[in-house]
């Protein structure tokens, strides 16, 4: 059965951000814990992790979903797969911060990303590409800025918070900014003119990029890798990470902070 629309799930991950941001508002610092690979995570990333597998589920039989939280079962046989990021951001959404989100990718059966859902309750940022379409921001129309002047000491780029420790940034000129979500920062380039491009650490798993990469490619933009080519999601349905830095933007400015991450 064929997927042309997740229309369905807008409302459901509106409400899954809706019940993140009341239980941000009442978390304390000690409700946060730790996973084996040291990363932050809560009992309300399980919770919304639970409330969208079921509904999804339900709504699309015939796909595989992926979700951080739990272990799923890969059926190389359904043609289609979601990944679901219960709450991206993490560690800003237990420190009571803003810069978290809700994100859903949809893939086809050769793993392409075909649709996407981030959504921010506390920036109140809705971004929604649907199959085949364009993507919206809050229902209207999503135009990407124009590339803009080159990279320069006005420039703003994204980068995920310990990129540091994966690249030398000292001559990326211009500012470096960082709001906790890696979907967010992948999007910001669609949002922002004043932010030249994305970078992603090596670290990132398939529901951390998924919604962002299907939004980006629903406005004719992609993310690359840092060594170039695509991305390979058959060697991430198994949790394991993309293993490149990832680059997200106007392919002049991709094409400008390679040649300063990777030059001399």
């Amino acid at each position: 059965m064929t997927i042309d629309s997740i229309v369905p799930l807008r409302e459901l991950v509106k409400a899954a951000g809706a019940m993140g941001a009341e239980a941000q508002r009442r978390m304390r610092l000690a409700d946060r814990g730790y996973k084996d690979d040291g990363s932050v995570v809560t009992e309300t990333d399980k919770l919304i992790d639970e409330y969208l597998f079921q509904r999804i589920a339900a709504l699309y039989p015939q796909a595989n979903i992926l979700t951080e939280e739990t272990v799923r079962a890969f059926d190389p046989d359904k043609p289609y797969t979601f990944a679901v990021d219960p709450i991206d951001g993490t560690d800003v959404f237990s420190q009571g911060m803003a810069g978290w989100c809700v994100s859903v990718g949809l893939f086809d059966d050769a793993l392409s990303p075909i649709a996407g859902i981030v959504y921010a309750p506390k920036l109140d940022l809705l971004l929604f590409a649907d199959v085949g379409k364009r993507a919206t921001i809050n229902g209207d129309k999503l135009s990407p800025p124009e590339p803009g002047e080159p990279l320069s000491d006005r420039s703003n780029v994204m980068v995920m918070s310990q990129l540091h420790r994966q690249l030398d940034l000292s001559k990326l000129p211009g500012k470096i900014r960082n709001v906790g979500s890696a979907a967010l920062h992948l999007c910001f380039p669609l949002i922002y003119s004043g932010v030249v491009g994305s970078i992603e650490g090596a670290g990132g798993h398939i529901w951390d990029i998924a919604g962002a990469h299907a939004i980006n490619l629903s406005l004719g933009f992609d993310l690359e890798l840092l060594s170039g080519g695509p991305i390979d999601y058959a060697g991430m349905i198994d949790g394991s990470p993309v293993g490149d830095v990832i680059l997200a933007g106007h392919r002049q400015r991709v094409n400008e902070l390679r040649k300063v991450l990777t030059g001399p």
